[in-house]
């Protein structure tokens, strides 16, 4: 596994770390069924994903630049999504 893909797993865990907090604070604040606890439990959910997808593809370069992409595009996706909340 390559330093630039360990960088990645690396994000990808720190932010499955954060958000599973930020969904207990979520879950503490408004509920357990609440909207927002489910759509940061979606979230959590979706992250773990990717982390399981990739032991699943890390062993097929082309896979694994796919998932990598994937990766990218979901934290650009967040970035943007963080900034547009922050913003109003």
């Amino acid at each position: 596994m390559g330093t630039q893909s360990t960088n990645y797993l690396q994000l990808l865990l720190d932010e499955i770390n954060r958000k599973r907090q930020e969904m207990i604070e979520v879950a503490n604040n408004t509920g357990f069924t609440s909207r927002e606890t489910i759509k940061c439990s979606q979230e959590l959910d979706e992250l773990i994903n990717i982390y399981q997808r990739y032991g699943a593809v890390r062993d097929n370069n082309v896979l694994f630049k796919k998932f990598i992409k994937r990766v990218m595009l979901f934290f650009l996706l967040q970035k943007i999504s963080y900034k547009t909340v922050n913003t109003q």
